[in-house]
Parts: structure tokens; sequence; C-alpha cells
């Protein structure tokens, strides 16, 4: 015979025994057919008894004569006095529990809730406690709701539970869930009925072990007579949101206790039956749309609207960017949990008694009231920026002391400025301005941005005012006007960038009507789109242009393997950048965080104009507290900033690499003007354009700047990187890379980014 298969035999036989079970079972002796029944027990297989009856009475005894100090001997007198001539075995009732076969001789139950509850006199008085027993409550949710059941159950607060979830008991449960790993796989409901019916059998618990549903609410609600008060743990939203608008109906008031800060949410429908759920909190969320959420992700949107973003812990914040990076859900911890669970039963408890009669939002934050002093926390403040005044450095130059050229005037020098200023820059930065005086336009670089994490030497900057010199000779081509560029003619005033000086132009044809045409409808297009191919012609084509600049190289990479390592490698990178106190600082002001700012500023880049969910939007929201990214780098983490980015070059067709000859301000420049050359096309081929360069400016500061402003941790794992990131994007000394773009088949956006009124950015003198 195979022992294996006997032992596997036996296990399956004994898997699972009782799991639904959790009712004790009475026999009262003084009942002939409870004896006999009882006898059939006894016969059970390892059936275990317990017997402390006779410390029960004694016990009894006592409390009845609290200013009698008895002897052990003048006790037990008195104990057998009290049972008199009755059989000891019939005194009481034998409880029996099904799942742990154990049969407990206990006191019966007016007098084993007169000695259980003994201790709570006069926290709670007895006329209290029979008040109390009349109480029913509803439970849902059973992770926070086991503490605050058990701790209900303990404190005596009610006389009916009614306890609903639908999970199975897992061990990552038990890490807040005070229960034995013999309960593993079972329904949450019963683990905490059994435990609530070994501290008292004579509670009626009553089990939702499939949760709360449209289905039985109203019986979860009303049957056996009306809820008194119901607490709302659940993971659900759609029940989150339907159970209030029933117990609002039914005028049942709702408490609900977020381990996060300890935060006790407090509901009087039954002294406010008009009053908005939650507070007015979820007044905008749609019913429908909750009732799809299924991953946590999802979730995490709504679950800040219900908890509130503004007051939740840094720890939770920082966690949630890290759900399903490095870890599963939300975390929760043991001491949190239980002391949620105390303090709801306080408030449960004077609730009932008409003590306590308000509506609103409480936190027992331990942390705060126990804790170090805190100092102020850091504020996320803009980089200092030295302005130029365009007019003082025309001034300075004597413009004004050259011969007037009579081909432009002021209205044709605002036409220019205006398509001109519609070219990209770096964060929506617009670092121009522009001076007009005897017929010439001078272009100055009115911000110096090297403070910033990603403008060191104004390389950014100097991109952006290539491809602004592009557009402004594509409209002087379309007025009749030739251009002529100088480019920083003046060596000892770096801010100087260009002097254009126009003649009549000798053709006809005016330069590339299609770039033209797009000059007014080119955009970064952020909609992630679908990975699918181009047409080579089209990328051809777009090849080709880097002929019109000496020296310049574009090349694409479209095999999904060369894609998907780029993505990892431009995820890595952005992950550090937002990580840095520099990049994150940066980070925070270019978002344009709500309508209102960006209508107001006219610069940086609109939240709206990225294709993003809405956990990850609040993701970004919650990542502009600086506590958060410190608590990030302190755990190794930072994954949803990688994911951003890796998200959009999944969703690429073509990743585009401009590269340049050398590293000097022309190269950069000229850099520029390819850019924006190949945007044009792109876009006029329907083409969606994206840049995704930061990883090279934040290199740049590494090997530019020496890393200055960098952390060490920082520094490390940039150079760690960087023999993947030259391989991924096949970068070698011979070139410099100037740009990186993304291309990809998707709608187009309906938000576009801003641009500063013209009277902002052009001078006459």
């Amino acid at each position: 015979m195979n022992k294996n298969s006997d032992v596997t035999g036996m296990l399956d036989r004994k898997k699972n025994q009782n799991t639904n079970s959790y009712q004790p079972e009475f026999y009262r002796l003084n009942q002939a057919e409870d004896q006999e029944k009882l006898v059939l027990l006894l016969n059970r297989p390892g059936l275990i008894l317990h017997d402390t009856i006779k410390d029960q009475i004694a016990e009894l005894i006592k409390y009845r004569n609290p200013s009698v100090k008895f002897t052990n001997e003048a006790l037990a007198r008195h104990v057998l006095d009290y049972i008199g001539s009755k059989p000891l075995e019939e005194y009481g009732v034998w409880v029996y529990y099904p799942w742990s076969n154990r049969l407990v001789h206990l006191l019966d139950e007016q007098e084993f809730i007169e000695v259980r509850t003994s201790r709570n006199q006069y926290k709670i008085t007895p006329e209290e406690r029979a008040v109390l027993q009349t109480k029913k409550i509803g439970v849902i949710g059973l992770s926070v709701g086991q503490s605050v059941a058990v701790t209900l159950a303990m404190e005596r607060i009610c006389g009916e539970l009614r306890l609903a979830d639908f999970d199975l008991l897992e061990l990552t449960n038990l890490n807040r869930i005070r229960t034995g790993v013999h309960n593993l796989g079972i329904a949450k409901v019963y683990s905490v009925a059994r435990e609530i019916a070994e501290i008292d059998p004579f509670l009626n618990v009553i089990c939702f072990p499939d949760g709360i549903n449209e289905t039985n609410m109203d019986t979860f609600f009303t049957g056996n007579g009306k809820l008194d008060l119901m607490i709302e743990e659940s993971d659900g939203f759609d029940i989150k949101i339907l159970s209030r608008y029933k117990a609002r109906d039914l005028r049942i008031p709702v408490l609900m206790e977020a381990s996060d800060r300890c935060m006790v949410d407090v509901e009087r429908f039954d002294l406010e039956p008009a009053r908005s759920i939650l507070h007015g909190l979820v007044d905008h969320l749609d019913i429908k749309t909750l009732k799809s959420l299924k991953t946590t992700e999802e979730k995490i949107p709504y679950m800040l609207d219900v908890l509130g973003i503004d007051t939740a812990s840094p720890r939770l914040k920082a966690s949630m960017l890290e759900i399903e990076q490095t870890i599963n859900t939300w975390p929760q911890l043991a001491s949190a949990v239980t002391m949620g669970g105390g303090i709801t039963a306080d408030v449960a408890r004077r609730l009932l008694l008409n003590q306590f009669k308000s509506s609103g939002r409480y936190f027992i934050d331990v942390e705060e009231l126990i804790g170090d002093k805190k100092t102020q926390p850091a504020k996320t403040e803009s980089p200092v920026i030295a302005t130029h005044d365009a007019v003082s450095i025309a001034r300075d130059l004597n413009l004004q002391g050259l011969p007037p050229i009579n081909t432009l005037n002021e209205a044709l020098a605002a036409e220019l400025v205006k398509a001109a200023c519609l070219a990209p820059s770096g964060g929506n930065f617009q670092p121009w301005k522009w001076v007009f005086t005897q017929g010439r336009l001078l272009l100055i670089n009115a911000f110096d941005a090297s403070s910033t994490f990603l403008g060191v030497g104004n390389l950014p900057s100097l991109v952006a005012f290539g491809a602004a010199i592009e557009n402004l000779t594509l409209k002087a081509s379309e007025l009749g006007l030739f251009t002529h560029c100088k480019e920083f003619p003046y060596p000892d005033r770096e801010e100087v960038i260009a002097l254009f000086e126009f003649s009549k132009s000798n053709s006809n044809e005016p330069l590339f009507p299609n770039r033209r045409a797009c000059i007014g409808l080119r955009l970064t297009n952020r909609n992630l789109g679908q990975r699918e191919k181009i047409d080579n012609k089209v990328l051809h084509h777009l090849s080709n242009i880097e002929q019109e600049i000496p020296g310049a190289q574009l090349r694409f990479f479209t095999e999904e393997s060369q894609l998907d390592e780029i993505a990892e490698v431009l995820g890595e990178v952005e992950k550090i950048r937002l990580l840095e106190d520099m990049g994150h600082r940066d980070f925070v002001n270019e978002i344009r965080w709500n309508a209102e700012e960006n209508d107001r500023k006219k610069d940086g880049v609109d939240l709206r104009t990225l294709d993003i969910t809405n956990a990850e939007r609040v993701g970004l929201q919650v990542a502009r507290d600086k506590s958060i990214i410190e608590l990030l780098n302190q755990w190794n983490g930072g994954g949803a900033f990688k994911k951003l980015t890796k998200k959009s070059i999944d969703a690429a067709s073509a990743i585009g690499l401009i590269s340049m000859p050398g590293n000097t301000k022309a190269d950069y420049l000229n850099g520029g003007r390819l850019l924006q050359k190949i945007w044009l096309e792109a876009n006029a081929s329907g083409i969606a354009f994206q840049p995704v360069s930061a990883s090279l400016f934040v290199y740049a500061r590494l090997f530019i700047n020496n890393g200055e402003g960098l952390s060490e941790k920082g520094r490390k794992a940039l150079v760690d990187l960087r023999p993947r990131f030259e391989k991924a994007l096949g970068i070698g000394p011979e070139k410099t890379e100037i740009f990186i773009f993304r291309l990809c088949l998707a709608d187009e956006p309906k938000v576009k980014s801003l641009r500063k009124p013209l009277e902002d950015v052009f001078v006459r003198l």
C-alpha cells in the first residue's frame, strides 16, 4: 500500500471541515432533549472539554457583593450555597464550538453578560448596557471592520452584529487581521463571527459571506429589524456609495474609519436626512463608473476622493505611487487597524447612547500627537532664473545707430514673430524676446535657464531658438522676404542669439509650402496612440531632411526590440530625474495643474495635454509634495515615474534621434532648425510627434556640469545606466545627441499648449 496516498486521502478528507460554521450550539441539561444530544456529543472523537463553572459563579458572587472581602473558604461556601441542590453540570449552559470541537461550560446568558461586562461599569452603566443590548449594528468590510466588530463585541455595544464581506482570508491579511493561520482560506465573515462567538456566544451574529450587493442590501439593513448603525469599511466603491444612499434613505447613521491617520468619518443621517453623502466629496462621481472599477490602480483616484487627498498621510500618498510597482495594494498596519477598531467602537457607543450627535471628519494622528517636533515642510520653490532686459541689451548694442533697412515694417515684423513663437520649447518655456528696430529683428535669450535641472548651458533653449528661426524663415518666405540670419553676432553677449535682416526674395516660389502651412497646426501630441507601422516612404522622406543641415544625422528606431529597450532606458532616466531635488522642483513648476493656472500663465505644460489615466493624474498631483519624493528615495521606489515615459515609448511607432557633429551652441541651434523641419513635415503627413528628450539634458548636467546639483545616488545611477543608454540609441563619440522624439499614429489632442501674448515677447525701439 502506498503510504503517501493514504496520507493524501486523509488530508483531503480533513480539509476545510466546518469552514462555513460560525454559530455555537447550546445545551442546557435541565432539558431532557439537550441531555440526549450532549451524550452523543461527548462521544465525538477529539472533543475538548473546558469547565470552569465554579470559578465563574465565584466571579458572579464577588461582582454582586463588591464591599465584601471574601476569604477563599468563605467564597467556596457561597458558591456551594448558590448552586444549591442542583447538580453542578446542570448549572448554566454548555456551549459547543463545531469549528474547534470544543465544549465549554458557561454561565447562562444574563449571568454571563453580567459578569463579562462587570468591568465596564461605570464607563458603561447597567442602564446604558441595557440600551445597547437592543441595538443592531452592520459592519461592511472586515479588514479594519474585523477590529471594529470584535471590539464592539468585547464591549457589548450591541445585541446583534451583521457582518458582510465576500473575501476569503489570505496570508497577506494576517499583517492586520487578528486570526490564526488555521483560518486561511475561509470566509472573513466566518472567521470574525467565530472569534466573536468565542468571546460571547450569546451575541446574535448574522453573516453575509457574499458581501453586500443590490439583491441582499434590504435584508442587511432591515431584516430582523432596521439597523441602528452602519459601519462601512468596504473596498468596493459602488457599495461604499450605494450603502450610504440606503442608510440615508432609512435614516441610519454611518461611521467609517480609515486606518491612515485614524480618520473617523461620521454621517448622522438619522439627524440630517438631507445630508450629502461623504460630506459632498463624491457628488461628482458616477455610480456606473464606480461599478466598473476592477484594479487597485483604477480605484486610486476615487479612494482619494473618499479619503481626501489633502488630508492623507505622506506615507500613504507615497505608497500610492508604488502600487503595482513595488507593492500590490494599499498598505495597512495592525497598529493602525487595532487603534481604529477601538476608536470606532468608542464613537459608536456614544452615538448609540445619544451622547454624540455631530457629523464630520476627525483625525487621531498618532505621529502628530506623539513624535518629535516637526519643522515646517520644505516648499517647492521655483528656480532662480536670471532675466535679460531685451530693450537694454539692444540699446547697449546701439542698434538704433545702424542704417535703417526699409524692407521690413513693424506689422510684418509682428507677423514674423508670431510665427516664430509658435515653435516648440522645452516645457513650453518660451525663452525668447524679440526687438524690432531699424528694420531688423534681434532675438534675445530672455531667461537664463542654466539654473534649471535640464537647462545646463541653456541647451534646450538653443534648440527652441533654432526651431523659432526655422519658423521665422519659412514665414518670411511666404511674405516674399529672404532672411539673413547672423547667429551669435556678439561673442561677448551670449544672451544675443541672432540678428535678422531681410531683403526682397528673388524667388517666386516660397520655401516648403507644406511646412509653412503647418506652422500654426504643429503641436506636441502626447496621446499614446498605438504601435503601428509608419509607411517607410514617410520615414524615408523625413530622414532625407537631415541633408538640409550640414553634418546633421537623423536616425529612426522602429524594430519592436529596439523600442522596448529605449522605453526601458528612457524610463529609468526619467525616474532618476523626478527623484532628484532639482528635477522634481522643475517638474512641479513646469506643469500647469489646473485650467486657471494654465490660462493665467500661458506657458508650461497643461496637465490636460497628458494622455494619462485618472490614477496617474492623481499620482502626479500627489508627487508634487517634496516629502513624498523623499520617502520614495528612501524606499528605492519611483517606478510610477518610469512607467509614464515607458508607456509613451511602448505606444510609439518610431523613435527619432537627431545628432550633430559637435556640441557648440551653433550645433544645438542648427539641431533645433532640423527638429522643426522634421516636426512640420511629420505633422503634414498626419504623424503625431512628441519630444522625449529630457534624458539628453539630464546627461548634459552629468557631463558638462560634472553632475552639479545631482545627488550621489542619482549620479551613480546615471553613470551605471550610460552604457546601456548609448547602446540602445546607437550613440557614439563622433556625434552629439541633440534631441529625441517619438512618432505614432494618434488622435489629435483636444487641448493645446498656450503661447504668451505678442506684447510680452515683442518690443519696438
